[in-house]
């Protein structure tokens, strides 16, 4: 898990991990069908030289990953959160997950960390989501996040033809500093916590057990709220 902004490793308790590409069925076309947009809370082929002979190609910034090829998973996934009753997956431990950053290293999601942690599933082309950055970037301005919470971005649901494509240049776009997934073709890791809509939240202790879940925007009044209320009291 991520523990100082950056990257970060993951106890794996010496489960064998499981690539759930080979687990998931639902298609990415199927998965945006069912989740489309929480509700507002109120979710190769080779390329053509055009070097000059005798010329040196200038050197180019390699392209931007946008989703990981596979997740390495940990432990159990998720039951799908059922809005309007008690979630079942409270208080359980959430798998872990090793994956990629937009920018191709390693990043790691759940499992043990030094302190609490928020997971926000981002769908670039929702406008939902797009609502609720700003909103989450407040509470960050306003010093309203605890100090010790962890905040991860994960990129998922990523489709070419829909709009704030490419993922990676429209989050950083958005303001977010914080560290983001790739999630895979199929939004393996959306899945894998129990996803139901865009954004899609998922709050984790310091063991890595799961808080609360919550999918749709806030505004930043409640975004605090929630996460108050979901914090263990000291």
């Amino acid at each position: 898990m991520v523990g100082d902004g950056q990257t970060g490793s993951v106890k794996t308790r010496n489960l064998q991990p499981v690539r759930l590409g080979r687990l998931v069925g639902m298609s990415l076309a199927a998965l945006m069908t069912l989740a489309a947009c929480g509700p507002s809370d109120g979710a190769a082929d080779d390329a053509v030289s055009t070097e000059v002979p005798g010329e040196s190609a200038a050197p180019s910034e390699p392209a931007a990953l946008e989703n990981s090829s596979e997740l390495v998973t940990v432990g159990a996934v998720l039951p799908q959160l059922d809005n309007g009753v008690a979630d079942p997956a409270a208080g359980t431990a959430a798998p872990t997950m090793t994956g990629q950053q937009f920018d191709n290293t390693d990043i790691s999601i759940g499992g043990a960390t030094d302190g609490p942690t928020m997971l926000v599933f981002l769908a670039h082309w929702c406008p939902h989501c797009n609502d609720e950055i700003p909103e989450i970037l407040e509470l960050r301005d306003n010093g309203d996040l605890p100090a010790d919470l962890n905040v991860v971005g994960i990129s998922t649901a990523v489709a070419s033809d829909r709009d704030n494509f490419p993922p990676s240049q429209w989050i950083d776009d958005q303001g977010w500093e914080w560290p983001v997934l790739a999630d895979t073709e199929s939004a393996e890791a959306f899945q894998a916590f129990g996803g139901n809509g865009f954004p899609f939240t998922v709050l984790l202790d310091a063991d890595g057990n799961v808080l609360a879940r919550k999918s749709g925007s806030s505004d930043a009044a409640q975004i605090k709220s929630w996460i108050d209320a979901s914090l263990p009291r000291a």
